[in-house]
C-alpha cells in the first residue's frame, strides 16, 4: 500500500479575514508558516520521506509545500489540485455564503459545483499515485478541496484547519483514510 499524505495550506491573510480565495492567491501569515513547519517536523519525527511532492500552483499552497520539503526539493504544481473555483463570488466576505453543502451555488457566479470539484480533485490524486515508483507522497491542495476528496473518501468531510494533514492509504486503485 502507498501512502498519500494530503495537507491543506497555512493560514492566510484572506483567512484571517473570513475572505473567500477561491483561485485568488493570498501570502501565508506568520502562523500559516509556522503551521507548515510544524507538518515538516511532524513528518520527520514519523520518518516520513517523500518520494514525489505535488502542489497546487496557487502560491500560498506552493509556499506551504516548499516549507514543508525545504529548499532545492523538486515540487510538480498541478492545477488540479487548485481551490474550488467560486467565479465572481472570489474576493467577497465568507459570512455571506449560504450555509454548506454548496453543492451548485457558485455555478450562477461563474464558479465550479460541488460534483466538478470532487471529480477533479478525486481524478488529480489518482492520476499521481497510480504512477510508478510512487509509494510516499506528498500534495498540498486547499480547504474545500481537501474536504471534497475526504468526503468521496469516506463519505462524508469537514473542512480541515489550515495546515492540517490528511493521511490516506492507496492501494489498487482505491483510497482509504489512514490515522495521523
Amino acid at each position: 500500500m502507498a501512502d498519500l499524505y494530503l495537507v491543506r495550506h497555512g493560514q492566510t491573510e484572506l483567512n484571517v479575514q473570513s475572505i473567500l480565495q477561491g483561485w485568488h492567491d493570498s501570502p501565508l501569515t506568520a502562523r500559516g508558516r509556522e503551521q507548515a513547519l510544524t507538518a515538516r517536523t511532524a513528518f520527520a519525527a514519523r520518518g516520513v520521506a517523500f518520494d514525489h511532492v505535488y502542489s497546487s500552483p496557487l502560491g500560498r499552497a506552493r509556499h506551504t509545500a516548499e516549507l514543508i520539503v525545504g529548499e532545492g526539493r523538486s515540487i510538480e504544481l498541478v492545477d488540479d489540485l487548485r481551490e474550488w473555483h467560486f467565479g465572481s463570488l472570489e474576493g467577497t466576505s465568507n459570512r455571506e455564503m449560504p450555509p454548506q453543502p454548496w453543492g451548485d451555488y457558485p455555478v450562477a457566479f461563474g464558479g465550479e459545483s460541488e460534483v466538478q470539484l470532487q471529480s477533479r480533485m478525486v481524478a488529480a490524486l489518482s492520476r499521481i499515485m497510480a504512477r510508478p515508483q510512487h509509494d510516499c507522497v506528498l500534495a498540498v491542495s486547499h480547504g474545500s478541496a481537501c474536504q471534497e476528496f475526504l468526503e468521496y473518501v469516506t463519505g462524508e468531510g469537514e473542512l480541515p484547519d489550515n495546515g492540517a494533514v490528511l493521511h490516506f492509504g492507496y492501494c489498487d486503485g482505491a483510497f482509504s483514510l489512514l490515522c495521523w
